[in-house]
This record gives structure tokens, sequence and C-alpha cells, in this order.
């Protein structure tokens, strides 16, 4: 299919440029340059400097004494220090804006790439960032992002129906790591577990602390969650602590791995067998009246007592019994 592409060339009579390039040699960098620029005033391509900013995250990482540093690309208006941004489903005020040498910017206009300090939570790669008019405003469009997000978790974690033979059982979970590298091992790591008895399903995945709106989603569907060497807020521990949220913590991708196996062996149900180990045929029935001293426990004052021989195995204290008239079950307990 590339050969196909070829008559879309220049040099094939197209109408694409083809420029060699190779950055180890550093050969064709400012032919490309060059290309791009012709190419944008040929097709007149222009971002408005002017208004709220618009951008796309590249990547987030922590960033020592500066907390989240989100590298944005800014692509149309102008991102400047102050603005309440929104990406994602987090939201901040930034604090700081850096340029590739880590030089400060007082402002940021399209095509400029650019580091931003002072986001709550940190965005993923490929998360629109916004301005928006007031942190108010910001608040609220995240918190209607979250809405959206644990309502389809919940449909997500919910019970699956209309399956034949009973199917796989869901173990809801929720991951965070400390980078996005991280959080690829870790759920590459989670993906080999057998689903035929019980499913772990990630119903949230991030990067960054464990919060309290995480806590939140976990209480409100059930789940667990799984946190890849990275810290658990004091507010988000205590409501954990307070809602019993299970948060398994781990720095070794191994221990996280034998953690999440021992999460998907509590959750498999016990298979109950029933072991004949004897009959009896009733021959009488009679009640007797107990002092409480001779009652054992559950026994009422006037206690019925079935009269039976054993025909086959054997009949011990505490079994189970199970007493069978015409083919049909009319009572069951224990002796």
């Amino acid at each position: 299919r590339d050969g196909e592409r070829w008559g879309e060339m220049e040099a094939y009579g197209g109408e694409v440029p083809l420029v060699p390039v190779s950055a180890t040699k550093r050969v064709g960098l400012e032919e490309l340059l060059d290309s791009i620029a012709l190419q944008a005033e040929m097709l007149e391509l222009r971002a408005a400097p002017d208004g709220p900013a618009e951008g796309t995250v590249l990547e987030s990482v922590m960033g020592k004494g500066l907390g989240i540093l989100s590298t944005v690309l800014v692509q149309r208006g102008a991102l400047r220090q102050g603005d309440h941004v929104v990406a994602g489903q987090s939201w901040g005020k930034v604090r700081l804006l850096l340029d590739e040498e880590g030089a400060q910017l007082s402002e940021a206009g399209p095509a400029v790439p650019v580091r931003v300090s002072g986001m709550r939570e940190m965005p993923r790669a490929g998360d629109e960032m916004l301005v928006v008019p007031s942190e108010a405003r910001a608040k609220e469009v995240v918190e209607f992002r979250l809405l959206r997000a644990e309502a389809q978790a919940l449909a997500a974690a919910a019970p699956r129906r209309g399956r034949k033979g009973g199917g796989a059982k869901l173990l809801p979970a929720l991951l965070k790591a400390e980078s996005f590298g991280s959080l690829e091992a870790a759920r590459e790591g989670l993906s080999h577990f057998p689903s035929t008895r019980v499913e772990l399903k990630l119903v949230r995945e991030g990067v960054g602390p464990v919060t309290e709106s995480d806590v939140q989603l976990a209480q409100s569907v059930g789940a667990q969650v799984i946190a890849f060497n990275v810290p658990l807020e004091s507010k988000a521990a205590g409501l954990a602590a307070t809602l019993q949220v299970p948060v398994h913590s781990h720095s070794i991708i191994y221990a996280l791995v034998d953690a999440a196996k021992e999460m998907l062996e509590a959750a498999i149900e016990p298979v109950v067998e029933a072991r004949e180990t004897g009959e009896a045929d009733v021959l009488e029935v009679f009640t007797l009246t107990l002092n409480r001293k001779d009652r054992a426990v559950g026994m009422s004052k006037h206690t019925a007592v079935a009269g039976s021989r054993v025909t086959a195995g054997q009949a011990s204290a505490g079994s189970a019994v199970r007493v069978v008239r015409g083919g049909e079950v009319i009572h069951e307990g224990d002796v």
C-alpha cells in the first residue's frame, strides 16, 4: 500500500513534499523546517494568537520542587501565567510556564511547546487543555467529567447478564502509577491472569498519587485501589479508612502482580459439593420436653426427635441432614 502513495509525492508529480532527514546526522532538518513553513504559507494555515488558549498535552511528569509538569503544545490563543485551565479530568492554575530550556515565560502562543506547572492531578498524553474563566468553572467541568467517568465505570463493573454457563465474575480495580511508562508496565503485568472464573476490570487508570476522587469512585463501584510506586494523599488515606476501601501500594512490579493474584483468588467463590455419608429411615417422630440445662444451642423446650434406623454409611453429630419425603426435600439442618 505504501507503493500506491508514491504518486502523491512532489518528485512524482504529486503535491506532497518529500524531504530526506536524519536527526542523528543532522541532515535535512533546515530543509524540513523550510518546507513546513512554505506549506503553511501556501495553504494559509493560521492560528488565532489572541483569546483563551487551547492546546494538547504531550506528556506529564513529576518535577522536583515543581509538582506536576505538563508539556503542552498551544494550538490557538495565548496561555499565560495565572490562567485557570482544564485538561482531561484535572484542573489547575498556571503557576509557571517554562520553555524547552527551562527559561520562564510570561505567555505562550500557537505552535509553542511549553511546560506548565500548577495542575492538581496529572493529565494524560493527548488530553485537550483549555483555559476557562474561573476556578469555579474549572471545578464544574472536571466534576462533570468525573461523574461521566463514574457512570461509565459503574456500567463496566455491573454484573454481566445473559451469559451461558455463568461466565467470569468481575473484580473492579483502580490503577495509579508514577508515570505513563510505569502505568503501561503495571497494566501489562495485570493482563496475563486467566479470566475463566474471575476477571480483573480496570475502571480507571491514571498517573500520579491516589486522590480523594479515586477513593470515592472505588467506593461507588466496589473496587479496590492498586498503587504502583505512588503515594496516597493524606486526605485520601483518611477517606479510604472511613469508606473501608482497600488500597494496595507497591513499589516493585512483581509484588504488585502477586497482590493482584491474591485479590483474584480471594474473589473466587468456593465450590460447595455435597457428599452423602449415610442414609437412615425415619421410623417414628416424638416430642421431648427438655429443661434449659439439657438443651443444645438452637433447641426449643419442646423438641421433635426422629427415631431412625441407619441403613447405609453412618450418622454423626454435627453432620448436615436432608429429610426427603416422596422425592421432595421437606427439611434441611444439622444433626
